[in-house]
């Protein structure tokens, strides 16, 4: 696999799941056993736009022809993965959410390693 294809594959897992917590930020919690109030949707949507500037910043990458540009974005990449997945880790331990939460840290903990793998096992390829 590329790091493109990496930035890729997250750009539409980002967009997908940046639009959802904008639009329907209710219904993506119930999934997950979860009821929002006010705030919780506030701060559920407000996360929306934060997904929908790194699904920008992988389009960035993904069409980016330098090298530099292309290891900027994807270090920024691996700490967003790396602290999503501690925070997921936590909330998951807590046993507040149900099996569906593993779902996450699985993702963050793939996203983390492709972008890991690219940066400090095979730099010449980022």
């Amino acid at each position: 696999m590329s790091l493109r294809r990496l930035f890729s594959i997250n750009f539409f897992l980002a967009l997908v799941l940046g639009l959802t917590c904008l639009l329907l930020p209710r219904q993506l919690f119930r999934i997950y056993g979860l009821i929002l109030g006010p705030p919780g949707v506030w701060t559920t949507r407000l996360l929306g736009g934060a997904l929908l500037g790194f699904a920008a910043l992988m389009w960035f990458g993904w069409r980016s022809a330098s090298p530099e540009a292309r290891r900027a974005i994807a270090m920024a990449l691996l700490i967003q993965n790396v602290t999503g997945f501690l925070a997921s880790l936590e909330f998951q331990l807590s046993e507040q959410v149900g099996r569906i939460g593993w779902s996450n840290l699985a993702l963050f903990l793939l996203l983390a390693l492709g972008y890991g793998c690219f940066l400090f096992l095979k730099p010449s390829r980022a």
